[in-house]
């Protein structure tokens, strides 16, 4: 007697069901052990174009927000400016509340600027909890005040460690300054905590990357995917490379300068937007 066994189509069903339900569990705990920061960095002019005839800040707001960013670094933010604020009828004192508004639910302030009725410095917003944050110092002469804005920031996947930064205009001064921030890395971060650190380096000559990439493991993020470092100055047509950001402990995925007509008005920088993964 012969015959042939045919399989039931339930059990077809079932095996196939079980390799797709398989398949997606595999396919979400590789997605769940990766997290995509969305960051960008920009020296905001206090608020006004490039050549100081425009006040901008409700423009660089607006614009800010339809990036859908997660953590900005901004430079160059006022805190107060007294005699703006009679001159100026939509001035904005706190421009770092300000911008932050609804988006940012988390935001730090530094002064690195200190005058007579008016101060500016660094900034960060945040959709996620800033745990602490502190202005360090790092001038190295009376004319250029100059801070770096360290925060502790908790992302769903662990802590994250941010440096906002203002470097000086003189390739003599920054070399020190390059020094300081090695230091102060040193003493805040682990080599196991994500680091990110992004601002205006005013590094036209490329000299950063021999302390932060050659010697401190740093990888800049543009510089990674493009191969050169991004040109953010001046908007109206960069050609000077002066904005960096500088990751240790996340993987670049999307670096770009963020040169489009609309942004060009806002201020005398162009942004730098970049997306990164988070192990």
């Amino acid at each position: 007697m012969t015959g042939r066994i045919t399989p039931k189509a339930p059990k077809i069903v079932q095996i196939t069901l079980s390799v797709i339900k398989m398949t997606f569990f595999i396919s979400c705990n590789i997605i769940s052990l990766y997290m995509r920061l969305k960051v960008l960095s920009y020296n905001i002019h206090k608020g006004f174009n490039w050549s100081n005839s425009k006040l901008t800040i409700e423009a660089i707001k607006e614009t800010l927000h339809a990036t859908d960013a997660e953590l900005v670094f901004l430079q160059e933010v006022v805190g107060e400016n007294l005699l703006h604020e009679k001159k100026h009828q939509a001035w904005r004192n706190d421009q770092f509340e300000y911008l932050a508004d609804q988006r940012w639910s988390e935001f730090a302030y530094a002064k690195n600027a200190v005058y007579e009725n008016r101060h500016h410095g660094n900034a960060i917003l945040s959709k996620y909890p800033i745990k602490r944050n502190e202005q360090i110092n790092i001038s190295t002469n009376k004319y250029e005040q100059r801070g770096v804005l360290f925060c502790e920031i908790e992302t769903p996947s662990g802590l994250l460690h941010a440096y906002c930064v203002h470097l000086n205009l003189l390739h003599k001064s920054r070399i020190k300054q390059y020094e300081m921030l090695s230091n102060i890395i040193k003493e805040k971060s682990s080599s196991k905590t994500p680091v990110i650190i992004a601002g205006d380096f005013n590094d036209w000559n490329q000299k950063a990357s021999m302390k932060l990439e050659k010697q401190e493991g740093f990888l800049e993020a543009h510089k990674v995917i493009h191969n050169v470092y991004p040109k953010t100055f001046p908007a109206q047509l960069p050609i000077l490379s002066l904005d960096r950001m500088y990751l240790r402990g996340l993987t670049p995925q999307i670096a770009s300068v963020l040169k489009e007509k609309h942004w060009k008005s806002l201020s005398d920088h162009a942004p730098l937007y970049v997306e990164a993964s988070i192990p």
